[in-house]
């Protein structure tokens, strides 16, 4: 079988979800949309590449630490509500 890899899934699911809110707060035009995604993309897999991890136990399905990765996503986002496009 040639699906996709469930990390890859849950990355794009969360990045989606981040970008999405973050343009319902900050959003003013359709060209941040494309943006605020690949800022959440980036945070997201920033996060999962170099296993950034918090000092507790909180699961990690399938390799993916989701507060991590949602965390540095919305760091990325904030930074990209500020820019001015």
């Amino acid at each position: 079988m040639n699906g996709w890899d469930p990390a890859t899934i849950l990355l794009l699911l969360l990045a989606t979800v981040c970008a999405a809110l973050a343009h319902v707060f900050w959003g003013r035009r359709w060209l941040q949309i494309p943006i605020f995604w690949l800022a959440a993309c980036l945070g997201c897999l920033l996060a999962y590449g170099l296993q950034i991890r918090i000092p507790l136990s909180l699961p990690a399905p399938a390799g993916v630490p989701i507060l991590e990765a949602v965390l540095l996503a919305w760091f990325l986002l904030i930074i990209a509500s500020r820019l001015r496009v």
